[in-house]
């Protein structure tokens, strides 16, 4: 992935700037650690929110767990 068509990806949609702090809702699947991994690494200031709903089980208990750490 070129880093720099996001970049130019989010100023050219004005999604947010350097000076905004973005909440990223965190599943734990490799989509949102991705988007949040990447943001990261461009410099943004994130919070990651995550919310286990108990749907799956054990699999939502490592979910979070995975999350948390």
């Amino acid at each position: 992935m070129n880093m720099q068509k996001v970049v130019q990806y989010i100023e050219r949609h004005k999604l947010f700037s350097l000076d905004d702090k973005i909440l990223v809702a965190l599943s734990g699947g490799a989509d949102s650690v991705a988007l949040l991994r990447l943001l990261l690494s461009l410099g943004y200031t994130c919070e990651a929110a995550h919310c286990n709903f108990h749907l799956r089980g054990a699999d939502s208990d490592r979910d979070e767990h995975f999350v948390r750490q």
